[in-house]
Parts: C-alpha cells; structure tokens; sequence
C-alpha cells in the first residue's frame, strides 16, 4: 500500500542553534535540511563563500536561504554559478528567461496559466526520465499559503545505507525505466501512460559523482519498472524499496516562509507536495541545473 503524505507527522521541534562554517552561519535539520542565515542573494558572492556553501550543500542535501529578496534575474545569476540551466521542456509553463517555471494555482480567465497548482504531490526525482536529469532544483517562494503546501525531501542515501545486504546484493547492477505523463499523472501515479511520454532507463543505484555515497535512484511517481524483471516481481520490489525510502526517518519536511529560496541535490533526494487550500495562491519560480547521466 503507498504511504500517504498524511502519515508524515507534523513534528514541532526546537530550533537548532546556529553553527558556522567558513563564514556562512547554518542551522542543521536531521536528516537532509540545512538553513543558511548570512547570506543575501540579491548581492554578489566572493568565491569563498559559494565554494562554502557548495560544500554545505553536498553534505546537508537541502539548502534553505531565509528572507530572500529576489529578482528573476538574481535567481538565474546564483543558478548559472551553480551550473548550466535546463530549459524547460514545457513552453506553455515557461517564464521570462527559457529556464524559468512558475509552480502556482494563479488562475487567468477562470483557467490555471502555470505548471502543477494544486493538490498533493507523491515522492518524485525531477527530470529522472531525461538523459541528463536536473542536478539541482532551486525554488523561490514568491507568495505561500498561510498552512499546507510544504515540501517533504527523503535522504535517499540513508535509505541505501540502511537496506539489508541481501536486498543490496539484489538490486546491484540493475537499471529502471522512469516515465513522466504530465497529462495523465502530473503528480500522482497513473494507471497507465501514453506511449510517447518521456521516459529515460538510469540504474537504480547511482553514486554521487562529487561524495561519491551511493543511493537509490527511484521515485514512486515515476519509476515504472526494473529493467528485465518479471512485471509481479518488479511490482513487488519497488513498492518495497518505495515504502522503506519514505520511511519518516529518512525525511525532512520544509515547512515554506515567504522568502525561503531551496536549492535541493536532485542526485539523492527525492521530494513531494503536500495539500493546500487551493484558495489561497501558492507562486514558485523554478530552476533546474542541468546533471550529469548517472551512474
């Protein structure tokens, strides 16, 4: 049975205290989320510092900037440092630079104009059905519910650290078939999907090419299948590895302040969208730092 948003609890902890690192002050969340609290964006970055905060993020997985300030082009500025920019493969949800996506429910003439505005969205890996998937996602919150809408981030390589050897043994060297039918599923699994939706085969163990951890490399929403596998065993390995990687303890829920930019590593993370009053405008530019093929 997948696991529902819901029963993630809505867990209310101390704050952590601050630490800093090579000059950047940082607030640690267990088991993936880190804060960044001295650094405006809007502003430009010696090199020290971004090597700094490079650094924190391929440790922490999750970076969040508090109390941002940003233009677009400000945004695009610190994304084009990080790497090269996808450009997004939806043109009707297409901002003002080829890069930029706006996630919200902004309605015009009673019809939604931007990507994926609304509801619950299950544990996914952007752009794992590309040849190069996105290593890096960063997101912008323009304007926020009052609740709902935060963001859930699964450390997936505590999830590969904390499997059985046997299960290990058994899934080494295999690859998945991602797909992606935007029209038929754009946020929760779909019975069935067109034939021409993008779809990518990756293994189904990557490892970091900058760490060099290991991780699992799927994702409920668009994993379809274990490569050369017996459907019913495929079926049933999955939905296992799915459950075990979505086990609360391997999951940091972000809970969005106006402001907050979130640069997450798309390599070893997976996320997902819970609920929110559709009533109520949720805006969030997009970008995504172009990958590298995993392997």
């Amino acid at each position: 049975m997948a696991i529902q948003l819901a029963d993630f609890p809505e867990v209310t902890k101390a704050p952590p205290r601050a630490k800093t690192y090579k000059g950047v002050q940082v607030l640690r969340h267990d088991p993936c989320g880190v804060e960044i609290l001295n650094i405006d964006l809007a502003q430009p970055m010696a090199d020290g510092t971004f090597r700094a905060v490079m650094d924190i993020w391929h440790q922490g997985l999750v970076i969040c900037f508090r109390n941002q300030d940003l233009t677009a082009e400000d945004q695009l500025r610190f994304g084009r440092r990080v790497g090269e920019l996808s450009v997004i493969h939806t043109p009707e949800f297409t901002g003002e630079d080829p890069s930029i996506m706006y996630i919200s429910n902004v309605k015009k003439n009673g019809e939604f104009v931007h990507a994926l505005p609304i509801g619950e969205m299950m544990f996914h890996i952007d752009q794992c059905y590309q040849p190069r998937p996105a290593k890096a996602t960063i997101l912008y919150a323009m304007k926020i519910p009052k609740t709902g809408g935060n963001t859930l981030f699964c450390d997936l390589q505590r999830a590969y650290d904390t499997l059985d050897e046997e299960t290990k043994a058994r899934i080494a060297g295999r690859r998945v078939m991602h797909v992606y039918d935007y029209d038929a599923g754009a946020t929760h699994t779909a019975a069935a999907v067109a034939d021409d939706a993008p779809r990518y085969v990756h293994p189904l163990v990557r490892t970091h090419p900058v760490t060099e951890r290991k991780c699992l490399y799927v994702n409920r929403l668009m994993t379809r299948e274990v490569v050369g596998m017996d459907k019913a065993e495929s079926d049933a390995l999955l939905a296992r590895l799915f459950d075990h990687m979505e086990n609360p303890e391997f999951v940091y829920e972000h809970r969005w302040r106006l402001g907050d930019l979130l640069m997450w590593d798309n390599r070893c993370t997976a996320h997902a969208r819970r609920d929110f009053d559709p009533e109520q405008e949720r805006v969030m530019r997009r970008l995504t730092v172009l990958g590298e093929a995993p392997a």
